[in-house]
Formats: structure tokens, C-alpha cells, sequence
């Protein structure tokens, strides 16, 4: 823990004090954003005597949509009374609610309380390593060393592609309220390490807006680093990319 406090305050030293909510056992609700946009909701169980739900740890997972009733309650007061006061709480009021984000709640009430009166807690806010669980299947591990975009099946593909164009639709609106740049992007110092770009649509010959896909591949770590696809990308950073294409 003496790292996270190392340099004190003035360094940017910080642990974040945060109470136990024993029903995690039962799981967390993940609520994957694009925007002000809930576009789908996972219920994430830990395996049984655990407390963790992250991926490889045997944790259950199930999807839902973003209309899901059984969580209409929470859904409403998330997005309707708590998001427009998320931003203007960090500081941030002035800049737009990440494009891809997430929020993890934890149901803290008792056994038996109206869903109307439950009280769900904020276990952590996401927005620098969010993936599309729908793209697993494109990611490498050690059984699957050539995983790649065509590895995802039909219907997860959909899905993905969903997630995509509503990316792409928030993008434009944030860009379409007077962004402007402050010049040219210097690139010379980027190497282009993706070996192909399967699954990418072709570019639009009259782009409203130019941008560039920008990740990180790590060559100490087997496949670049554990997100990746067998190309070097990403595993769902086409499914994003096609979406900002089609806008």
C-alpha cells in the first residue's frame, strides 16, 4: 500500500477509503457507457468464496439489455438524477462525459428491501481499460495464440458493431460543438505495429472529421500484452474504429 501514499499529497498520493459491502458475493452490476448513452448491463458473480468479479478469476457473467426491468429502479435514478452531477464532481464540468466508460455498482442494502428503495454503491468508475466483452473471443491467450476479428461469432458481432455506431454518433456530436485543434498532431515518433487491419471498413473518401486509432503494444509481454488480438490491435479496437468510419 506505501506506494499509492509515497510523496504524499503533493505528489499525487492518494488511497481512496471506501466501506465493505459483504453482498458483493452476490455480484456487481457493470452499466457500459458510450457517452450519456447505457448500452448494456452485466451482472458479474464471483466464483463461490470469492469476492472478485474480474475476468480469468471464474466469475459468472451475465448480459443483459440496457431496458432490463429488474434493474429499472437503478437505472433511472443513475441516469437521470446522479450522471448530470458526475462530471462537475471531479472538476471536470466542462468536459464531456467519456465516450467508453463504466460504472460497477454494489447492492448495499438488506435482503428483502423494495428494488425502489435499494441503495446501490459506486465501487469504481472505468474509463482507461474498458473492453467489449463481446470481442473476447479475438483476444490471444496461451490456447488461443492466433485469435483474431473473425474468431467473434455472428450474433457477438452484432453487438459490438452496435456499441461502435453509437460511439461513433456520441464522437460526432462532441466534435460537431465547435472542437478545433490547436494544429498538426506530430506522429513521427509512432511505430505502426499492427500487422493487418482485418475486420476495418474502408476509409471514407470525404471524412467529416479526421482521427487516429492510437494504442499501446507492449513487447516484453507474449501477443504485445493481454488485450491483444494476433495482429497487434486491440482485441475490439475495430469494432470502435468501424463506428467513428460509418459517422
Amino acid at each position: 500500500v506505501g506506494k499509492y501514499l509515497e510523496g504524499g499529497k503533493e505528489a499525487g498520493g492518494q488511497l481512496v477509503d471506501q466501506r465493505f459491502c459483504p453482498r458483493i458475493v452476490e455480484g456487481e452490476l457493470r452499466y457500459n457507457c458510450v457517452g450519456d448513452a447505457l448500452v448494456g448491463i452485466i451482472h458479474k458473480k464471483p466464483a463461490d468464496g470469492g469476492i472478485s468479479a474480474v475476468g480469468g478469476t471464474g466469475s459468472f457473467y451475465t448480459y443483459y439489455g440496457p431496458d432490463e426491468v429488474k434493474f429499472k429502479s437503478l437505472t433511472t435514478n443513475f441516469l437521470e438524477r446522479d450522471l448530470p452531477k458526475v462530471m462537475p464532481a471531479l472538476g471536470l464540468a466542462a468536459e464531456p462525459i467519456p465516450l467508453w466508460w463504466t460504472t460497477d455498482f454494489i447492492l448495499a442494502s438488506p435482503v428483502g428491501t423494495p428494488s425502489e428503495d435499494e441503495k446501490w454503491i459506486v465501487g469504481e468508475f472505468n474509463c482507461s481499460c474498458v473492453g467489449i466483452s463481446k470481442c473476447l473471443a479475438a483476444y490471444c491467450q496461451d490456447a488461443t495464440p492466433n485469435a483474431c476479428y473473425t474468431d467473434i461469432s455472428a450474433e457477438d458481432l452484432v453487438e459490438a458493431d452496435r456499441y461502435g455506431s453509437i460511439m461513433g454518433q456520441k464522437a460526432l456530436g462532441i466534435l460537431s460543438k465547435g472542437f478545433t485543434s490547436s494544429g498538426p498532431v506530430d506522429v513521427s515518433g509512432i511505430t505502426r505495429v499492427a500487422q493487418s487491419d482485418l475486420g476495418l471498413l474502408p476509409q471514407p473518401f470525404v471524412p467529416k472529421y479526421k482521427g487516429a486509432l492510437v494504442e499501446i503494444y507492449v513487447r516484453s509481454q507474449p501477443f504485445g500484452g493481454s488485450d491483444k488480438s494476433s495482429n497487434g490491435h486491440r482485441y475490439d479496437s475495430i469494432a470502435f474504429a468501424n463506428g467513428m468510419i460509418k459517422m
